[in-house]
Parts: C-alpha cells; sequence; structure tokens
C-alpha cells in the first residue's frame, strides 16, 4: 500500500512538470547602462558573468571602502575569477560611476 501511494505521488509530482503552457512565456528585458570609459569593459568582463549591471545600480552611490569590499567579498566568498590586478580597476570604476570617495578621517 505504502508503495502504491509513493508512486502515485511521484506520478502526481511529476505530471506537474510536464504540464504544457498555452502559450510562451516572455521575461521582459531591463536594459541597465554601463557608463563608458575608465576600463569599463574590465568591469564587464568579470561582474556580468554572475550577474546583470541592474545589481551594481540597485546598490546605490556607495564609498570607496563600500565598492572595495564588495569586491573582496565577490573574489573570497563567491570566487568571483577576478584577478589581483584588475580588482583595484573595478573598485575604480565602481567609485568613479557608481560611488564616491569617502572625506571620513580614519
Amino acid at each position: 500500500m505504502k508503495m502504491k501511494l509513493l508512486f502515485a505521488s511521484v506520478l502526481l509530482s511529476a505530471s506537474a512538470l510536464f504540464a504544457q503552457v498555452a502559450k510562451p512565456i516572455e521575461m521582459p528585458y531591463v536594459d541597465y547602462p554601463v557608463e563608458a570609459g575608465d576600463h569599463d569593459e574590465v568591469t564587464q568582463q568579470y561582474c556580468l558573468i554572475c550577474h546583470s549591471f541592474g545589481y551594481i545600480l540597485n546598490q546605490g552611490k556607495k564609498s570607496r571602502p563600500y565598492w572595495t569590499g564588495t569586491v573582496q567579498k565577490m573574489v573570497n566568498e563567491f570566487k568571483a575569477p577576478i584577478p589581483k590586478e584588475d580588482q583595484q580597476t573595478i573598485i575604480n570604476y565602481l567609485v568613479k560611476h557608481y560611488g564616491y570617495e569617502s572625506t571620513a578621517q580614519h
């Protein structure tokens, strides 16, 4: 009895996977303009591997320490394949176009 119940539940679950949709599903295209210049191609090369530029834009204007920490997090925690020599290039680009230089004294 248990086997029949298990088989029936698997069959019902699987049937949902094969359900047909009446018309194709279209995802909306959202254009996230990238600020050109200052090695934008390096930033695009590495950042767009994992996420859209919208992810960067949604962060808002952030300080150099924020962008530095974010790039380091992408490399260290998420294993983004960004060579050491390109990390500072990306940080500089993000600060210039999507951030600001911190004026706080440490």
